[in-house]
Parts: structure tokens; sequence; C-alpha cells
């Protein structure tokens, strides 16, 4: 007997959010960039308020990680070359090149921390197991993600130079690329081209999401930093829904 196509009216409302794709159905890098697809700015930010509940420790956690690495890296280099003369002599290039080191210094000692926040939001998109240990995870790609980070660095900042546009489409076209480094193992240059070339499908609705999601964070700000409870996962875990939504995620190693 066939199926009945009546529509059950206790079934869950359907989303514009393209589906879960399952760990054994993720495409390939070419399949998910042929096929398309599509999202709406309510329905990725739903879907990551629904799991923001049991990952909240873990991505404040992470922040927190993230964010003293960053001031004792920085903090020190800064020290050591201060000690050095390095940027103190009153020498205008001096300042410029001792501020350029330290932050490629800060940002490269958290690149494997940025990537792990971004892996506990693609989790748990994917509804895969999260611990706390996938914000250490992905140091043994520490190479890879500094050149990524470098190169998407001094793109935008060019990109900025040339007349401000370029730069701000590259760094929305550019989102995705530290977890393609650590999800898919891509090297940086076709980590950046394929976020690129996947976000530029639907540029104008990333760059609406990451707006409205920017605002949720300033707002979450006002009442004594509070709402950053909350606002934080909620912008990790929509990352990794719009991640999801275009390229599935891959099964967890055992």
């Amino acid at each position: 007997m066939s199926e009945s196509t009546t529509p059950n009216p206790y079934a869950a409302p359907t989303s514009n959010l393209q589906e879960v794709v399952s760990n054994q159905q993720a495409p390939s890098i070419a399949e998910a960039l042929n096929r398309g697809y599509d999202f709406t700015l309510g329905g990725v930010i739903g879907d990551a308020w629904q799991r923001v509940k049991g990952t909240k420790g873990i991505i404040i956690g992470g922040f927190l990680i993230f964010y003293v690495i960053m001031f004792m890296v920085t903090g020190i280099l800064g020290l050591l070359l201060g000690l050095l003369g390095i940027g103190t002599d009153g020498g205008m290039l001096s300042m410029f090149v001792s501020q350029i080191l330290v932050s490629v210094a800060g940002s490269a000692a958290t690149y494997p921390f940025l990537a792990g926040l971004n892996m506990v939001g693609i989790r748990r998109a994917a509804d895969q197991p999260v611990t706390f240990n996938e914000v250490f995870n992905h140091f043994g790609r520490f190479v890879p993600l500094l050149i990524t980070g470098l190169l998407m660095m001094v793109l935008v900042y060019v990109g900025l130079l040339l007349f401000v546009l370029p730069g701000i489409y590259l760094s929305v076209a550019y989102m995705l690329a530290i977890p393609l480094v650590v999800e898919r193992g891509l090297s940086p240059w076709e980590a950046l081209e394929t976020s690129r070339k996947a976000i530029t499908q639907h540029w104008f609705k990333v760059f609406f999401l990451f707006l409205v999601l920017g605002l949720i964070l300033a707002v979450s700000i006002i009442p004594l930093g509070i709402g950053l409870i909350w606002a934080l996962p909620l912008f990790i875990i929509a990352i990794g829904v719009l991640y999801r939504t275009i390229f599935g995620v891959l099964p967890v190693a055992n």
C-alpha cells in the first residue's frame, strides 16, 4: 500500500533553510558550489538560537582563552620591541613596523583558537557532539591557518585601499575560509577562493546576516555585557548554520 499524502497536522513547520545534510551525505566542495543554496536571515538566526543551549559555556570559555592569549602575545611582543627600542624612537616608520609585528603575532597565536570556535559552531549546527577540547584541536594546522589569515588580511586591506568597496566585498566573502581549512583540509588559497565563490552566490544576504548579528552583539553589550552570554554563542553557531547550509559537514573522525 502506498504511503498517504495527507499532510500531518502535527508536523513541525518547514524552514526556508536548506535541510541539514547528514554526515554521510556531505557533498564535495565542487558539488556544494555547483548545487547552489539559499537561506533566510530569520531561518539562520532561528536555527542557531535553538542550538545555543548547552554550548554557552564552551563558546564563552573559548572566547576568554582567545582574548587572553592574544593580549599575552601582543603584550609580551610589545614589551620586547620596547626594550629593543623599536617603535619608541619617535619615527613613523618604526612605529608602523612595530604595530604590524604586534598585530601579526597576536593574530598568528589566535588563529587555531578561532578555528576551534568556528568548529564548535559547525558541529553544533550539524548536531554533532561538541566538547571544550574542540577549541584546542587544530594546532596541527597552525601554518595553513596562519597563511590563510595573513592572505585574508592583506587582500582585504588592499581592497579597502582600492576605493573601499573591494575590501568590504572580500571581508564578507572570506568569512568561511578558516573553517574550510580545518573541516575540509583545503589549502589557504583554495579555502579563500572556495569561501569567496560560495558566498558570492548570495553576498548581500550574507552581508545583512552578519550586519544583523553584529547589531545583536552591539545591543547585548549594553546591559553590562550580560547579553554576550547568549549573543556570542548565537553568532558562532549562526556561522556554523551558514557553513552547514552551503557545504554540509563531514562526520567526526573516530
